[in-house]
């Protein structure tokens, strides 16, 4: 029996945080050390009860094999299996007592996590609606200049304590190393991935009128180019900076401060390059003048050197005992740069050009111009807090748009490129996910969703970091939502559903990877039918798909008995007549699984011909050619044969029959025909047209002319043309098209003769 573990004291340790939470002098990034800390409290206490539940449910299965303790009457137990029983039931109390404790903890826990936000919105509040002296006094200039100056000295001697620190860092030549590795990185990986994707998705001067989908592929690697990448190199060399212990202290700060004005001075630089293309004006995502379009570069390019500048002049606000006139000036000043800037860029007259279908971006530009005459009039007011926040959220939310409205139409065009070339591009990736043709609708629709969503989270998590919410809040809300939320008597878990999704895409990638492994080891194997190959492979399929779902719903943690319950409820029903309900219900799921019709295809079932347009779950629409809606039910689909014509894809292929009168010269018939066939721009030239000498007909040599083209629902119109033109090339070149006509054969037609002409004369015809 291994040793009981004893219970964390959870009462000091929260007692600690209780008491930083009343501290008074709490700031930003104290209470985010607390996020953190409660957080970290968490964790350990959700493991701890995780672990307390096991044991106590092992010492359950133990104490219950040993089974229920001699009634008064019975025969006494032995002593061993008595001291057993008395010692699993101490254990069991103990761990259940361990796991009360644990869920206690992690109730108070979450209740702290929620004062800590509590008191971090009222603080944030109140220095949002904090008033100070007007701009228009001159004390407010006399006082902070003076409290910068006084702070001044404390940022130009913090070069030198930072360099003669002797705190826990690691040695300079280790540092240098690691810098030297980040930077050969940049130089192998970085630098030649970027030519590479110049070279092949960015923009290109030899094309004059690229398509949208290419433009905006090309806005996307520039983005990538100018953005991504060197943040990626910058990022990393602050991280061993940073991890290395050389980023402490004053000189830390403002290094970490002229970072993030680094990034959004590449951000802002990145954005407009990908969307205007200045080198490249027919690449452009968005179109402008000239005029316009060099204004908005120049504004692009002051904004990212006067952000570094501010970064650098707001360096004296890092020190501890800097006075609040300071403060407020230097938050005035920030609030007034970015308040300029967000005008600069949101004025009307830079995107009165645009067009309606633009117009969304008209009235953002807008409403960020109009919100920013209120930053100003806050900063006279001497809102200093409220116009900073509130310029620097409208700039983090318009780059935030943008970024995502350049990568979103990116990506979308991707996926259109990847559904719509089968051969050209995406080879790789086509063939990984199994395309042999265009993508299906269904599987554009899922990526396209998938691709949305994705962003659109992405979205909200850099507009919540832009209008103030802290990265350790978004951890905070991320971590509640992977433990839990409990609605009701539910508790939704993104963690499990993270989980199930994975359980279930392993289990079809298991699935198909077997699946295909049999279908090529019985494609290897003589003497197998395919019809029996392909039924094995199916079946295989389907069984792993139901397993990757039975998983799934496990891993959920949703009880399988109570499906079980409704399946039996089930069976009681279809037995009392429920049966063709049933039948079309299943025919219907596999109608949409197997997928042997689909929305849009021709199909003949019985003699109803027409376009299927709709699969319910009972039945199918098709859509006759004279316009009139036939409803067939699903299990005739799937019991009857049903020709389509576009199942695979929609090539085709025409048989034009046509006689020829008896001694036509069949060598020059067979030329004509096939130069009619070759000359129409339908008829595709692989596979190859050909003329079939097919028959000795009763009155006509039977030919016919067979070709291929693109779009099978083309081929009425498409054999109309091919007769017209066969006709007129017939009569141009002498070929005979004969009437049904039939030839008689007359015995004695020498006395026949002599009779009419006797008959003729009133002659008495001779006798023979």
């Amino acid at each position: 029996m291994t040793e009981l573990r004893k219970p964390t004291n959870w009462d000091a340790a929260l007692g600690a945080v209780a008491r930083q939470l009343r501290d008074p002098r709490m700031d930003d990034e104290g209470f985010t050390r607390l996020r953190a800390e409660l957080d970290r409290l968490r964790v350990a206490a959700s493991q701890e009860r995780d672990q307390f539940k096991q044991a106590a449910t092992a010492a359950q299965t133990q104490l219950d094999a040993l089974g229920p303790a001699p009634a008064a009457g019975q025969p006494r137990e032995s002593a061993a299996v008595a001291e057993s029983r008395r010692q699993l039931s101490a254990r069991l109390q103990a761990l259940q007592d361990g796991v009360k404790q644990s869920e206690l903890a992690l109730a108070r826990i979450i209740a702290m996590q929620d004062d800590v936000g509590a008191e971090a919105r009222r603080q944030f509040t109140r220095q949002l609606i904090y008033r100070g002296v007007s701009p228009i006094s001159p004390a407010f200039w006399r006082d902070g200049i003076a409290d910068i100056a006084a702070a001044a000295e404390q940022v130009m001697a913090a070069p030198q304590e930072w360099w003669e620190a002797t705190g826990e860092r690691r040695s300079g030549t280790t540092t240098l190393m690691q810098m030297a590795v980040v930077a050969l990185l940049a130089i192998v990986l970085v630098f030649p991935m970027q030519r590479w994707l110049h070279r092949h998705y960015g923009t290109r001067s030899d094309i004059e009128s690229p398509s949208p989908a290419r433009r905006t592929v090309a806005a996307f690697t520039e983005l990538m180019n100018r953005t991504a990448m060197p943040l990626a190199v910058l990022w990393a060399a602050y991280g061993v900076v940073a991890g290395n212990g050389w980023a402490s202290g004053l000189a830390g700060a403002l290094l970490h401060a002229l970072m993030l004005a680094l990034s959004m001075a590449l951000l802002a630089h990145g954005l407009v390059y990908a969307i205007l293309a200045p080198r490249n004006p027919a690449w452009a995502v968005i179109q402008l003048h000239q005029l316009q379009r060099d204004s908005l570069l120049w504004r692009v390019a002051v904004f990212a050197v006067g952000i570094v500048l501010v970064a650098v002049l707001v360096a004296p606000s890092r020190t501890p005992d800097f006075g609040s006139a300071g403060r407020d000036l230097v938050i005035a000043a920030v609030a007034l740069f970015l308040a300029i800037a967000n005008l600069a860029f949101a004025d009307p007259r830079l995107w009165r050009q645009l067009g309606d279908d633009l117009r969304p971006l008209r009235l953002l530009t807008g409403v960020i111009f109009t919100l920013n005459l209120v930053a100003l009039a806050a900063i006279l007011l001497g809102y200093y807090s409220f116009a900073a926040f509130l310029s620097y959220a409208l700039l983090g939310s318009a780059l935030a748009l943008a970024a995502y409205s350049v990568v979103r139409t990116a990506i979308r065009d991707g996926l259109n490129n990847l559904a719509d070339s089968p051969e050209s591009r995406f080879r790789v990736l086509r063939k990984t996910l199994g395309l042999t043709g265009p993508m299906s609708t269904t599987t554009q629709l899922f990526l396209g969703l998938l691709v949305d969503i994705i962003l659109f989270f992405l979205l909200l998590i850099a507009l919540a970091l832009a209008w103030g919410m802290s990265g350790a809040t978004l951890v905070a809300y991320a971590l509640e939502l992977f433990y839990g939320v409990t609605i009701g008597p539910v508790t939704i878990s993104l963690g499990n559903i993270l989980g199930a999704i994975v359980v279930l895409v392993i289990g079809i990638g298991v699935t198909r990877l077997l699946s295909g492994g049999l279908n090529s080891r019985l494609e290897q194997q003589s003497g197998i039918d395919p019809g029996v190959r392909n039924s094995m492979v199916t079946g295989l399929t389907y069984a792993g798909y139901l397993l990757a779902g039975v998983a799934s719903i496990g891993a959920v943690g949703l009880d399988l008995s109570n499906l079980a319950i409704i399946a039996g409820a089930l069976s009681v029903g279809i037995g009392f007549g429920l049966q063709n309900i049933v039948n079309n219900f299943v025919s219907g799921l596999i109608l949409l699984i197997e997928r042997p019709v689909k929305v849009g295809d021709w199909v003949v079932v019985g003699d109803r011909e027409g376009y299927v347009r709709r699969i319910n779950v009972r039945s199918t629409e098709i859509e006759t050619f004279p316009r009139a809606s036939v409803i067939i039910p699903n299990s005739d689909l799937i019991s009857s044969p049903v020709m389509n014509w576009t199942h695979r894809n929609r090539l085709g292929r025409i048989d034009i029959n046509i006689g020829l009168a008896y001694g036509t010269d069949v060598d020059k018939a067979r030329d004509v025909l096939l130069d009619c066939l070759k000359r129409h721009r339908d008829i595709l030239a692989i596979p190859e047209p050909m003329v079939v000498f097919r028959d000795f007909g009763d009155s006509a040599l039977m030919f016919a002319l067979r070709g291929f083209i693109a779009d099978v629902e083309r081929r009425m119109s498409i054999e109309s043309d091919l007769r017209f033109a066969i006709y007129k090339a017939c009569s141009a070149n002498g070929i005979e098209i004969p009437y049904a006509q039939s030839d008689v054969h007359l015995a004695d037609i020498d006395r026949l003769e002599k009779m009419v002409l006797a008959l003729a004369g009133n002659k008495k015809p001779a006798a023979d």
